[in-house]
């Protein structure tokens, strides 16, 4: 009983360890956002799907100042998981947005969340969002902002559950680089108007290379196996013992 208490005790400390840890791990290949407008995504039990980006016109990504306009072809998108929680997730990459005084780079884009089919036991309950690669000086500023609806496409009918919002500016010291938004526990969620902005202000300069997005379900993957496979161990060691 007593060696029983020891291994789950171990374990959880594993797990509280683990959670302080950002790394994640591919579950796709990249790629370019360009080819994915109307498309989607399977990452784990779970579908990213209606990413919408209008073919990245000028009605999407605003440009003021000069600011060189990003190729669409070099951004890409790939399903991700984080290492210590198990959470699935999208990571944005490649932007290399760099702008300097009185440059803006301005990008709005959305999708949907789904639980996939033969999933029931699973729900969304939460999700973040992380800037990385993100970089500021002087009065530049990175920000990106987002609402998160129960219902597709957002409107009538439909609920906003959580806002989220996250920058980077010269001596925060990161303090701004995530944020995390709880709700009840819904099968699909609407990542709608994530509004990513760089700009250099009057004077300073700002980059961003990478954003991820993350979201937890329950019953958690990862912790479940986990601790089922403590479980069976500790069986199989009580029956040794007996």
């Amino acid at each position: 009983m007593k060696s029983s208490r020891v291994i789950l005790s171990c374990l959880i400390c594993i797990v509280i360890a683990g959670a302080a840890s950002a790394a994640w791990v591919p579950l796709t290949d990249p790629v370019p956002l360009s080819s994915l407008p109307g498309g989607s995504l399977i990452v784990g039990n779970g579908e990213f799907s209606e990413l919408e980006f209008s073919g990245f016109d000028l009605n999407v990504i605003i440009v003021d100042g000069g600011a060189l306009l990003p190729d669409p072809d070099l951004m890409s998108v790939q399903g991700v998981q984080d290492v210590a929680t198990g959470d699935y997730g999208l990571k944005f990459n490649g932007f290399s947005w760099s702008v300097g005084s009185g440059q803006t780079v301005t990008v709005d884009l959305s999708f949907k969340v789904s639980i996939l089919p033969n999933n029931d036991d699973y729900s969304i309950k939460d999700v973040r969002l992380y800037l990385t690669g993100a970089g500021a000086t002087g009065t530049g500023l990175v920000s990106a902002g987002e609402e998160v609806w129960d219902a597709f496409p957002p409107g009538p009918g439909g609920t906003a559950v959580a806002s989220l919002s996250v920058s980077k500016q010269e001596g925060d010291n990161g303090a701004y680089l995530a944020d995390y938004a709880e709700f009840a526990p819904l099968k699909e969620i609407w990542i709608q108007s994530k509004d990513i902005s760089i700009t250099g202000g009057t004077n300073g300069a700002a980059h961003l290379s990478e954003v991820f997005q993350f979201y937890s379900q329950i019953p958690e993957p990862t912790t479940l196996v986990l601790f089922g496979t403590a479980g069976v161990w500790i069986l199989t060691r009580r029956k040794r013992s007996a």
